[in-house]
């Protein structure tokens, strides 16, 4: 299968990369930019919250932890292995550990504390930025998106399966803030990491890998 190679792809690595950055800074200074988006979104979701919900939710966001995901995203290289697509497979491996290694420094980086315990709808430990649910999902989706779908020859199964792994990733996002257990920033900057990861992923195997198979 080859991916094909995309002009703007490195400029939307920067971008990515870029707005990330300038995030994880406004994370760490404790921005009141960051505030206002968390305060905002919060106050959107926050007062939906119900017992029947709040139940849905924690059902719902256990199929998106960072482990989950990890096993969904080994499974389907696991499959392009046995397609004997080694070079991709590899690839995509390699992406899937550098990727998540990045996440980790930077959540240790920023060390940015979870919303307070009292207000969690969750269990929930370690640093809140990036968060790892929705990185993890984002990856996944991703893998999906470019490594599955273009192996579907019928275009509307294309289209319906690109729109769920899209809507799975916001449904993820929403979990993670309606429980409490991330701040609104901490999704969008997972957004922003997988983008900026994906995309200098594809730039080296468009440039290294695909065209020397």
């Amino acid at each position: 299968m080859e991916i094909k190679e995309n002009k703007n792809r490195p400029i939307w690595a920067i971008i990515y990369s870029i707005l990330f950055l300038l995030l994880f800074i406004f994370v760490k200074i404790n921005s009141p930019i960051v505030q206002g988006i968390d305060n905002f979104v919060r106050g959107i979701i926050i007062p939906i919250t119900n017992e029947h919900l709040t139940t849905i939710a924690n059902i719902v966001t256990n199929f998106g932890s960072p482990m989950v995901s990890l096993i969904l995203s080994i499974l389907v290289l696991a499959f392009i292995f046995f397609k004997r697509e080694y070079a991709l497979a590899i690839w995509g491996f390699a992406t899937l550990i550098f990727g998540n290694g990045i996440a980790y420094v930077f959540k240790h980086l920023a060390a940015r504390p979870r919303p307070e315990l009292s207000q969690r709808l969750a269990p929930a430990d370690g640093f809140s930025f990036p968060s790892g649910h929705t990185f993890g999902t984002c990856m996944f989706a991703l893998l999906i998106i470019y490594l599955i779908v273009p192996r579907i020859k019928n275009q509307t199964t294309q289209t319906v399966i690109k729109v769920l792994a899209i809507i799975w990733i916001i449904i993820i996002m929403l979990t993670r803030i309606y429980l409490r257990v991330h701040f609104p920033t901490d999704t969008f900057g997972s957004l922003l990491l997988a983008g900026a990861v994906w995309e200098f992923a594809l730039i080296i195997w468009t440039h290294f890998f695909s065209k020397n198979k």
